[in-house]
């Protein structure tokens, strides 16, 4: 957003006040000025002069020139521009003059031809180009003016007359503060700050209204109901002028140099450029249109083709009025014949336009209007500046009153504060006067009752909802720098048991002892990434009203997809066996909040090249890890089953995949990705293990007993068994082992497959039974007894042992 000192001053008196002051004014309020330029200081005093004569010289794009500039003669000059005709008064450098881009100018011959000076254009006297239409970056520029323009010529005065001795502040808007998208919030801003009263010249005017009413209406269909915040129309009557010459409206050149002080390139329209002015004025884009060119009410649809997912228009008749923020229809705007002109007022939902904006691939003053939470009902404010305007251009005879057709949905907000609340967050005790004064032109309604202030803000402040809210807007306008900072009284107090918070730092410990390296991953991805990757199912993703892109639009919904990302990436640097851990929080609308881990094994997880050690990434690997964790939390591992994932995503391997559950709660997922998906990502083998750690604690064994440890000796049985690969290895375990007393270990030794065994599909499992008892020593007969149990249930599972 851009402000202008001249544009200022017609609302605020600045006669006392210095640029540097006005920088320090909106930064202490907020707004960081990202950049400021003063206009004024670059040229030399340049004269207003008249055209006469051109002419081509022959064999050139150069044309020879003889300038009125208010002398007995007229000067010869050579000019290059594409635009120099007869009749243009124009910006004038004689000999002698020193312009912005350093050059000092002086009487020289080009083409056989004496120039005497240089007829300028923006760029040379020290405009940015970037602010230039195509067809304006070989032009001089054309001076146009309210007053009689042919009485200056010869006056030093072209740069105070086109508006170009000004100073520019660029400054940036934070998503809150978008209500500054209407520069007039800036006024008030600026005049409480330096306790100026606000000359609104439109408070002056006596506007005509007369009993006119709109041809026609706009209509919303339902599925537009939620797009359109509101909608209003309006109708002028234009003033009837006889005029000589050819009538034409121009745009004013102190009023076009502002909207390129504003970085708005001219549309050549006049009626285009003219809404520009009143949306970077107001907040409110316009829409100008010639009522006698409409032949069926307006409507407003969402006409997607081939090329654009999104596209809001207003059509009339079959035809497009106007792509919304986008552009309008030529053909549809006011002419100099127009008897009547159809304001149009329009509020639509900005995460709509946003989508809008991204089809579309541009930006344009309606559009960052469009697309910001700014209020729905500036059309109230936009009216009044749209009356003025047209009549500062001599167009304005009457207008009719502004009609409704969808009543903007906003209320007034009431917040109340307790004035004990304010000195405890802001640390300074202010009395209900002294805060009443901070707001002096707000437009903040501020009422006392008992020990509380009763706030209704600014009705176009869409930021302020609860007495936070209004603590901060105190703070803002008190001053930062006035608030003295005062060391926290840090008291010693009895730590709580956080048993959860101790159990992730014991497992990132674990985790770290293994070699692996904690990460932190951005939090936002892709709509279509967060809805393939929703392994946990969860509902209503909080998206991003304003995301800056559409990779990163929505909050993830598990950290899967970020932590192959990081693999990805530390890939292609070089870095090709990781092994990586994350612990993040997951979100939705619903205000759900998860605290997931995610870990990552990619490549090799040990390689000791010296010693000829190398364990490549495996399922077993990243199983044991997850025992491991689910064990700290006290977890019977032999109530978890792991289940194929028929819903995984094409990304996740078809097979090595499972869904972790316990009593039907599922607490996570491990996987190995699809070989075409790493090949994609250029990764080797990847295995990875989400799990949802809130549902862990809550299912976890809090009541921990101590175990007496047996002083007797050990018996242990061990046992190979053929396992094909319908059989479930946990499965088979729990059955085999049931009714067998005194069994206090099973392990897993070996797993061995040779060619045979390939064949059939099939793999031999060793697995070691550990018998024991704590209050006497077990006989041979007593364990055979027990081991009898276990070959008997391997028996009945038909289950071959080797």
């Amino acid at each position: 957003m851009y402000l202008t000192r001249k544009w200022l001053e017609k609302l605020i008196d600045l006669t006392d006040i210095k640029n540097e002051q006005i920088t320090v004014a909106l930064n202490s309020l907020g707004f960081e000025v990202d950049s400021f330029k003063d206009y004024s200081l670059l040229n030399d005093n340049l004269k207003i002069a008249h055209v006469g004569n051109v002419a081509p010289i022959e064999g050139t794009h150069l044309n020879f020139c003889f300038v009125d500039k208010g002398q007995d003669l007229v000067s010869p000059i050579v000019c290059g521009a594409s635009n120099v005709k007869e009749g243009q008064y124009v910006v004038l450098a004689e000999a002698g003059k020193k312009i912005a881009n350093g050059m000092k100018l002086e009487n020289r011959e080009i083409k056989g031809k004496m120039s005497e000076g240089m007829l300028c254009a923006l760029t040379e006297i020290g405009l940015d180009s970037k602010a230039l239409s195509v067809k304006e970056k070989d032009w001089i520029y054309p001076i146009v003016t309210k007053e009689d323009t042919y009485s200056m010529i010869g006056n030093e005065t072209a740069l105070e007359e086109i508006g170009f001795l000004d100073a520019v502040w660029e400054v940036d808007l934070t998503l809150n503060r978008s209500d500054a998208l209407g520069a007039l919030q800036f006024v008030k801003e600026l005049a409480n700050y330096f306790n100026k009263d606000i000359n609104d010249l439109t408070k002056h005017y006596e506007f005509k209204t007369n009993d006119l009413s709109s041809p026609v209406s706009i209509k919303i269909s339902k599925d537009m109901d939620n797009i359109v915040r509101s909608a209003a129309l309006q109708l002028v009557s234009v003033k009837d002028i006889l005029t000589i010459g050819e009538k034409e409206y121009k745009i004013y050149s102190n009023q076009d140099i502002w909207l390129k002080f504003n970085d708005c390139k001219t549309t050549h329209n006049f009626w285009l450029d003219l809404a520009n002015a009143i949306a970077i004025e107001t907040g409110q884009p316009v829409i100008f249109l010639d009522p006698s060119k409409l032949n069926s009410q307006l409507e407003i649809k969402d006409n997607k083709d081939k090329d654009h997912n999104v596209n809001l228009q207003l059509i009339c008749d079959e035809q497009v009025v106007s792509t919304l923020g986008v552009e309008t229809n030529i053909d549809f705007l006011p002419t100099v014949d127009s008897k009547e002109i159809l304001v149009v007022y329009l509020s639509l939902d900005p995460i709509f336009m946003r989508k809008q904006q991204k089809q579309f691939n541009t930006s344009t003053i309606d559009l960052q209007r469009y697309m910001k939470p700014i209020s729905s009902k500036l059309y109230t404010v936009a009216q009044n500046r749209v009356m003025y305007w047209l009549d500062q251009y001599n167009i304005y005879e009457s207008n009719s009153n502004i009609e409704i057709i969808k009543e903007s949905n906003e209320k007034q907000i009431q917040v109340n504060v307790k004035l004990e609340y304010i000195h405890k967050l802001m640390g300074v005790n202010l009395s209900t006067k002294e805060i009443e004064e901070l707001f002096k032109t707000l437009d903040f309604e501020i009422t006392e009752n008992g020990d509380e202030l009763i706030f209704k803000p600014d009705p176009f402040r869409t930021d302020i909802a609860h007495g936070a809210d209004i603590v901060e807007e105190v703070t803002r306008i008190y001053g930062y720098d006035n608030v003295k900072s005062i060391p926290p009284k840090i008291l010693s107090d009895s730590k709580s048991k956080k048993l959860d918070l101790r159990l992730q730092k014991q497992n990132e410990n674990y985790l770290l002892g293994l070699g692996f390296t904690n990460i932190k991953t951005y939090s936002l991805l892709s709509t279509e990434m967060v809805e393939k990757w929703n392994l946990f199912e969860i509902n209503n993703p909080i998206n991003l009203m304003s995301p800056l892109s559409k990779l990163r639009e929505t909050f993830r919904l598990s950290l899967s997809r970020s932590i192959i990302e990081t693999a990805s990436f530390n890939y292609s640097k070089g870095n090709k066996n990781v092994k990586l851990y994350e612990y993040a929080d997951i979100y939705n609308m619903d205000n759900l909040r998860q605290r997931h881990l995610s870990v990552l094994i990619s490549g090799d997880v040990i390689n000791q090249k010296g010693y000829d050690i190398t364990i490549k990434s495996s399922y077993a690997y990243l199983k044991g890890i997850c025992d491991s964790i689910l064990n700290s939390y006290n977890i019977d591992l032999s109530q978890v089953s792991f289940e194929i994932n028929e819903k995984a995503p094409n990304d996740i391997h078809p097979f090595i995949n499972a869904k972790i559950d316990l009593n039907g709660l599922t607490l996570g997922f491990i996987y190995k990705l699809n070989p075409k998906f790493e090949q994609s990502q250029k990764l080797d083998s990847t295995f990875i293990l989400e799990l949802n750690i809130t549902a862990v604690q809550d299912v976890k064994n809090s009541v921990i007993r101590a175990q007496e440890i047996s002083k007797f000796q050990k018996t242990t049985r061990d046992v190979s068994i053929i396992l094909t690969e319908k059989d479930k290895y946990s499965q088979v375990i729990k059955e085999i082992i049931s009714d067998v007393d005194y069994l206090t270990k099973v392990e897993l030794i070996d797993i061995y497959q040779d060619a045979k065994l390939k064949e059939i599909n099939s793999k031999s499992v060793s697995v070691s039974f550990e018998f024991n008892n704590v209050e006497n020593q077990l006989t041979d007969q007593e364990v055979q007894l027990q081991w009898d149990k276990v070959l008997n249930n391997l028996s009945k599972l038909k289950i071959e042992v080797r």
